[in-house]
């Protein structure tokens, strides 16, 4: 992989895509909302036997919605804590990362570790969502209220400092504790979709495109990325940059590369 500043969209990639993973906030939508573009490239993937994969930090009440409601395969959640997906009966299953003891004993810590700092720092906001996470903290730094750049690294690296993995997004700081990310719970599917259908996946058949600092992982990990427009803020902090960038932000830019992905299914 490249260390190369991303590269225009090309009108086709090397090899055809059957897996395409995604971030959400900013990537699948733009300024909070869901354009019906974006929604009607999800379908048509799906009908070209693309499966669509969204990985975000987003918390499970929100996944659950998405994976009954979205045309998509399977969603990835809370930074890698869990997929959903149904079986073959049509029911949702979920499927963690770690055993429920090692979920409770660290939620419980994290939880003390985010009231403490919203007592420290009036910088350090709780997101709305969190009543609905199971395994991690969110903080507000660009939904509800704009933190300042200062603000918010001051933020990620007191919870670094407190032995957490934390992330920055372009909405959100997530803070976990657990050896797994985006990329290694997007492997950790990879696998076991290749023995329920039976056929190996070659990397080659693998897409992701995000947007943020929380999708460094993904980035780093695979070899077909492409990062929306937006992510230009975020380009110079990336270890590994994103192969490819669209010229249109969010989900606009998603649409882009729906547009090339079906051109040559």
């Amino acid at each position: 992989m490249t260390s190369m500043p991303p590269l225009p969209l090309p009108d086709q990639l090397e090899h055809p895509v059957r897996y395409l993973f995604t971030d959400v906030d900013d990537t699948l939508t733009w300024e909070g909302r869901l354009p019906p573009a974006t929604f009607a490239a999800l379908d048509r993937l799906q009908q070209a036997g693309i499966d669509v994969i969204p990985v975000t930090g987003a918390c499970a009440g929100w996944c659950d919605c998405i994976v009954r409601t979205w045309p998509v395969t399977a969603v990835i959640g809370e930074n890698g804590a869990f997929w959903m997906q149904r079986d073959e009966q049509g029911q949702i299953q979920r499927h963690y990362r770690q055993t429920s003891e090692e979920r409770s004993r660290n939620f419980g810590l994290l939880q003390q570790l985010q009231t403490e700092l919203a007592q420290q720092h009036d910088f350090a906001r709780p997101t709305d969502d969190q009543p609905y996470r199971e395994t991690d903290i969110a903080f507000d730094i660009g939904q509800q209220w704009q933190a300042s750049p200062e603000q918010q690294y001051t933020l990620l690296n007191l919870l670094q400092q407190a032995g957490v993995q934390a992330r920055l997004s372009s909405i959100h700081i997530n803070a976990w504790l657990g050896d797994y990310d985006k990329a290694s719970s997007a492997r950790a599917w990879l696998a076991q979709e290749a023995q329920r259908t039976g056929f190996a996946i070659s990397d080659n058949e693998v897409a992701f495109i995000g947007d943020s600092g929380n999708d460094a992982a993904m980035f780093e990990q695979f070899n077909n990325t492409v990062g929306v427009a937006n992510i230009h803020r975020f380009l110079d902090s990336l270890p590994q940059p994103p192969r490819f960038i669209t010229t249109r932000n969010g989900g606009y830019g998603f649409v882009e590369l729906a547009e090339r992905l079906l051109q040559n299914s």
